[in-house]
């Protein structure tokens, strides 16, 4: 065994030490040397390469200025909403405070107690690049998914039924396809 092991050492050592078989020296050729040399001159190379107008880099110094202040936006002011969606958002946050003040001592703490573990597992999320996606939104399966699932289901018993007529068998196996490019889509959206 010892004889074995020292061989099997030895073998490794010569294996080791060896020189590589395919060894290119890639700085002793010089692969322009049939090429001629073309000497661009400065009117040239400004025709080929047209220089930009404005540069990519330089950022307009309005939009690089920032504010610290802590200014709470009220509804009212915010850009873009219609007079609707302004409606529907004070009525929402009437109808949520109207139904929190109704709220019992204990039913306020559960809450506040949920509201939070909520907000630190989408700062969670929000730390490790993860996407915020809304509760009832992670429960819900997806459309592609849903569809591969359903197709695989129709897939199984078509295939199972194939004993019966080959024409079962044969929309048996585009049914396992159709699944397939379902569940391909589903895993290219993740």
């Amino acid at each position: 065994m010892k004889r074995s092991f020292l061989l099997f050492l030895g073998a490794l050592l010569f294996a080791a030490c060896s020189s590589p078989k395919y060894a290119y020296h890639f700085d002793t050729y010089d692969y322009n040397s049939g090429k001629k040399k073309v000497e661009m001159n400065e009117a040239a190379l400004a025709a080929t390469l047209p220089a930009p107008e404005t540069s990519p880099l330089k950022l307009d110094p309005a939009t690089v200025s920032s504010n610290a202040s802590n200014v709470v936006i009220p509804a009212e002011v915010l850009p873009g909403m219609s007079a609707e969606d302004k409606a529907i958002l004070e009525s929402n946050l009437s109808a949520l405070a109207s139904e929190y003040k109704a709220m019992s001592k204990s039913e306020k703490r559960e809450f506040r107690k949920e509201l939070k573990k909520e907000v630190k597992n989408a700062i969670k999320a929000k730390k490790s690049g993860e996407e915020v996606t809304a509760t009832a939104a992670a429960k819900r399966m997806d459309y592609d998914l849903k569809m591969a699932l359903i197709f695989a289901i129709v897939a199984v018993i078509l295939s199972a039924l194939g004993g019966v007529n080959s024409v079962f068998w044969i929309l048996g196996v585009v049914a396992w396809v159709v699944a397939l490019v379902f569940l391909i889509k589903w895993i290219a959206e993740q």
